[in-house]
């Protein structure tokens, strides 16, 4: 009894804390299916598309079910209202954040199925194995806006300071950010000694889009290997004694003795080399 007892008192708390993250996401959940139903029922374009831009916010709760339907209500009202453009960079993001997402030909008309689609192909292209080397989090716009300029801010993080360029323009370090047109860019980080990252993101309208990025140090042989050749000095030759000159000059000062002495002359053996010397 005093074992469980112990127990109990041990594990309270965190059955407690438990206990309230469940409810607190119960309670954003129950929001974001609130301010779809609320937005199926709208009659008003601009007021629709408001509240499903708020039920969106990822942290609202699991990226599938209602959230899923509510990408769709939105993509088909942006449709209608001749935002095609705007309608794509939604898909194209919420492609990128829950790929198993399938188009719901029963309730949307397939003019949705066909933006889904296209979705899907350019998410498709532009994935990258670098994107697991990313973290994503956004800045959700008040109230629901739905038009303006995005940002794209890197986040943060341990380890070698980062360069991050963003479509092959501004260079920002961590924490910097920059105004972009909603859509997709190309985003890519550097560091001294590390492996590049190269990503593609969806700026949404409204915005702030906050990229962490997680490099990788390269080895020690590839490192030197992109500083370039290293280049030694060359080890001193010795010189050696010309014995191959000495010879011939030996042999040729042989030659000329004997035909300074134009006659037959006693020869001496000097180990290879014979040399004749005239008669006293």
């Amino acid at each position: 009894m005093r074992r469980a007892v112990t127990f109990g008192l041990r594990s309270g708390p965190c059955l407690l804390a438990m206990a309230l993250a469940g409810v607190a996401a119960l309670g954003a959940q129950g929001k974001r299916d609130s301010l779809i139903t609320r937005a199926k029922e709208e009659f008003d374009a601009a007021r629709r598309i408001q509240l499903l831009v708020t039920a969106l916010d990822p942290t609202l709760g699991p990226l599938r079910g209602a959230w899923e339907e509510g990408v769709q209500l939105l993509a088909q009202s942006l449709i209608d209202d001749e935002r095609d453009t705007d309608a794509a960079v939604w898909l194209r993001w919420a492609v990128r954040l829950a790929p198993a997402m399938q188009a719901d030909t029963v309730q949307f008309p397939p003019q949705v199925t066909t933006a889904l689609q296209a979705a899907r192909q350019f998410v498709n292209q532009t994935r990258t194995p670098a994107d697991t080397a990313t973290t994503t989090t956004w800045e959700w716009p008040a109230g629901g806006i739905d038009r303006g300029p995005a940002r794209i801010q890197v986040g943060a993080v341990g380890g070698a300071p980062l360069q991050v360029s963003v479509d092959g323009g501004a260079v920002l370090g961590p924490g910097g950010s920059l105004q972009v047109a909603p859509g997709s860019h190309s985003v890519v980080a550097t560091a001294a000694g590390h492996d590049s990252v190269r990503v593609t993101i969806e700026a949404l309208p409204a915005t702030t889009t906050v990229v962490r990025f997680w490099v990788h140090a390269r080895p020690v042989a590839e490192r030197q290997q992109a500083a370039g050749p290293v280049h030694l000095a060359a080890p001193a030759r010795h010189r050696r004694f010309p014995w191959v000159l000495a010879v011939v000059g030996a042999a040729g000062a042989g030659t000329a003795i004997v035909l300074l002495a134009g006659k037959k002359e006693p020869q001496r053996a000097t180990g290879g080399i014979t040399i004749t010397f005239p008669n006293p």
